[in-house]
């Protein structure tokens, strides 16, 4: 039954605040530093996109094992901006084609899902080669956007701390 509170906010909201903003900020007001804290949330945005369908949440705890991060951090913004995966699937794949030079996979999200769903282990053979084109355009990807985004988060992290401090 919806909430008759005049001054509640709604249920994504309240989703983000929750998943996101309290953990981000309950790690910083531990002492946290500002840079590993924004290098999680940066890694749950990388692990988010990665191509393989169903890994994601294998992908943010190796990240965040590799670079020492916080794990609740670097899953909670990975299943929180899940939809990167199959927003970005096919653009990266069609990065890595163009890199290497080769034809275009002609392929939909939609298709590359029933393929997977149907026979996961069977799929390798018809998206093995797809899927390592799709990875290379990841890479390529964040290798450029990473910093960027890495500089930006900083940022409003720090914006976040401050309007926090202040009463």
């Amino acid at each position: 039954m919806p909430s008759t509170e005049p001054n509640r906010p709604s249920w994504p909201v309240r989703f983000w605040r929750r998943k996101v903003r309290e953990p981000i900020m309950r790690e910083l007001t531990l002492g946290t530093s500002l840079p590993k804290v924004t290098l999680a949330c940066i890694l749950g945005l990388v692990s988010a996109s990665w191509p393989q369908i169903a890994t994601n949440p294998l992908m943010a705890l190796l990240l965040a094992w590799l670079f020492r991060c916080n794990k609740a951090i670097t899953s909670g913004i990975s299943i929180v901006f899940n939809l990167l995966q199959y927003l970005l699937m096919i653009p990266f794949l069609r990065l890595g084609e163009t890199l290497l030079g080769l034809p275009h996979f002609e392929t939909s999200v939609p298709k590359i899902i029933t393929i997977v769903v149907t026979d996961p282990i069977g799929s390798f053979s018809i998206l093995g080669i797809p899927l390592l084109h799709a990875i290379l355009g990841w890479i390529v990807t964040w290798i450029v956007v990473g910093p960027a985004c890495y500089f930006l988060t900083k940022h409003l992290l720090k914006r976040m701390m401050q309007k926090n401090a202040s009463p």
